[in-house]
């Protein structure tokens, strides 16, 4: 008995594990909180011709690919710049932002294949971040800014000298969850008289690529988590007062007088030291 125990746990773990399919994410606000877009290509081989069973599985991988970067390339066209403006407006306008695009999409990774050679279909999951210098931040953001014609506004000031601030504050999170926001490739926070507080436009390149306007979850808790990672001891939390075209937050007027005096000992906004939280 013991030995037909063992033959069978033998035989159990010989047989290797089937590999679980990737989370599909093309909803842009979840991939925004974790950080990359995966999409799902299936494709199958030609059927117009005699073929082997492995030029099958190559022409039908080839073909799933194309699917998924088809779709992702879709997906990536409605990516919200600022407000209104679509990845998709502005490489019609320009060029060099559709070329961007283009290479970005066809430079996504790979993450699985799958083939049944049963039904001769292959499915392929492929991913692109959305931070860093091989994701949108860093392929797209800087091109948008150097080629797109972005809307301005007055930089934020205060009526009068803000009063000191009770605590040291190092980071900002801002808790949107009672309004409709949409995470974009630059989301700015502004005060009530429209004047900006935070435009990541303005941010060190480096900085940006690396952590775009901010970082982005759906929980106060995860939100002091990721800034903790970052050194972060006391983030000032502030409730959104609005939302402007759907990317821009607005804060009430002490609420942003709170923000510009502490940003002034603890420089967080030109760090992005940021984070939105949505619902």
């Amino acid at each position: 008995m013991k030995k037909l125990l063992l033959a069978l746990l033998i035989v159990l773990f010989a047989v290797p594990a089937l590999a679980q399919p990737p989370m599909v994410i093309t909803d842009p606000s979840q991939a925004f909180i974790t950080g990359k877009f995966v999409v799902k290509g299936e494709g199958a081989a030609p059927t117009d011709r005699p073929l082997s069973p492995a030029q099958k599985k190559i022409l039908a991988t080839r073909a799933a690919k194309v699917v998924a970067l088809r779709e992702l390339a879709e997906i990536i066209d409605g990516v919200a710049i600022l407000g209104d403006t679509l990845v998709h407006d502005a490489a019609v306008k320009y060029d060099v932002i559709r070329a961007t695009t283009a290479s970005m999409i066809k430079g996504a990774k790979v993450i699985q294949e799958f083939y049944d050679p049963q039904s001769e279909l292959a499915t392929v999951y492929v991913g692109l971040g959305v931070d860093g210098p091989t994701g949108i931040y860093g392929q797209l953001v800087p091109t948008i800014i150097a080629n797109l014609q972005l809307p301005t506004a007055p930089v934020y000031q205060p009526v009068a000298a803000p009063p000191p601030v009770p605590q040291a504050y190092d980071a900002l999170i801002l808790d949107i969850t009672a309004h409709i926001f949409k995470p974009a490739l630059i989301n700015r926070i502004l005060a009530q008289n429209g004047e900006i507080l935070y435009d990541p436009t303005k941010i060190a390149q480096n900085i940006l690529v690396e952590r775009g306007a901010g970082d982005y979850t759906n929980d106060i808790g995860k939100a002091k988590a990721i800034l903790s990672e970052r050194g972060v001891k006391n983030p000032l939390i502030i409730k959104a007062a609005g939302v402007v075209k759907f990317t821009d937050v607005q804060v009430s007027t002490d609420d942003a007088t709170n923000i510009f005096a502490s940003n002034q000992k603890a420089n967080f906004l030109e760090g992005a030291k940021v984070v939105f939280v949505l619902k």
